[in-house]
């Protein structure tokens, strides 16, 4: 199991103490996101591998304990979660960090951008730390030559701190999304994308494009996968080589995720309306202001989770 940590709510940035308690307890309980009362008890034990010897052949094979094989963080703002990064033991994770350069206005709550480009480089020091420039959009004063000249200044800080930017735009029908904020236009998007390509690579960023429908091929952009299988299976490899264990995924898209998204199946253990930055394009506000921290109230039912990857051992 991969666990998201999460596309619902900013966690690292306002419930550190929580998770890492719910890794403690060993297991998180998780409301669902249309039937609250349906609440899902997910085990979080680290995956165990132990191997054995079966023959006088000398041939392998290796028992597991634990489904949790690895974490993926979403946030902007990391700062109050880097405390307990040391907790993680050697679970495999990194980070989605979204690092706009939107004013309060449009992104409300947040530390001055020097700061957070700042954490940006001292978390990539733990862990691969994926950039978001995400939801492109355009709204008074916030215009594509805007775009371009503030990518531009973020790519040249982050050069050398990351490998891959992530980009979207934004969703005007989303219920949280503020009706001062646009998508661009499709000329726009296509300054915007060629501008963006020119300087990604001149910094030696792969931009890839988030559940867009769009092919963007031309400007070096490719299709993402946020929770990709491709680097959790570079993590594990590194992270069992030492027994002489292959790590393979077993697949690479979740089901029910948009049509033109590319992740692997994942357990999100967010929830709605309970992050606490105040972004006017939001998709995760659908209510009223929740918290992660409120007891959960309803039937609780054991979530069955697996392993999302085979470990073979390497013969000798």
């Amino acid at each position: 199991m991969i666990l998201s940590v999460s596309r619902r709510t900013d966690i690292p940035a306002f419930y550190g103490d929580w998770f890492v308690n719910c890794i403690k307890k060993g297991f998180v309980l998780v409301p669902n996101p249309i039937n609250p009362s349906k609440i899902a008890k997910i085990p979080l034990q680290p995956l165990k591998i132990s191997e054995k010897s079966v023959n006088l052949l000398g041939e392998r094979q290796i028992e597991t304990s634990g489904t949790l094989e690895g974490m993926v963080f979403w946030t902007k703002n990391p700062e109050p979660f880097m405390k307990h990064l040391p907790s993680l033991g050697d679970i495999a994770y990194y980070f989605l960090y979204t690092l706009n350069p939107y004013p309060q206005n449009i992104e409300g709550g947040l530390p001055p951008l020097k700061d957070r480009i700042e954490s940006f480089k001292k978390l990539s020091k733990f862990c691969p730390v994926i950039w978001r420039y995400d939801p492109i959009l355009i709204t008074n004063g916030i215009d594509a030559d805007w775009h371009i000249k503030e990518f531009e200044k973020l790519c040249k800080e982050l050069k050398g701190h990351t490998k891959h930017c992530k980009i979207s735009f934004v969703i005007e029908s989303y219920s949280g999304c503020s009706k001062e904020v646009h998508a661009p236009s499709l000329a726009d998007k296509h300054k915007i994308l060629s501008a963006f390509s020119r300087i990604a690579i001149e910094n030696e960023i792969q931009i890839e494009a988030c559940a867009e429908s769009g092919d963007w091929s031309r400007y070096n952009i490719l299709p993402s996968k946020c929770i990709d299988g491709e680097i959790f299976e570079k993590l594990l490899s590194t992270k069992y080589e030492s027994q002489g264990i292959a790590v393979r995924r077993k697949n690479n898209k979740i089901d029910g995720q948009r049509k033109y998204c590319g992740c692997m199946p994942a357990v999100d253990i967010g929830r709605y309306d309970t992050c606490q930055h105040a972004c006017n394009y939001c998709y995760a506000r659908k209510a009223h202001p929740q918290s992660m921290l409120d007891e959960p109230k309803g039937d609780i039912y054991d979530r069955k989770v697996e392993l999302e990857f085979t470990y073979t051992p390497v013969p000798h």
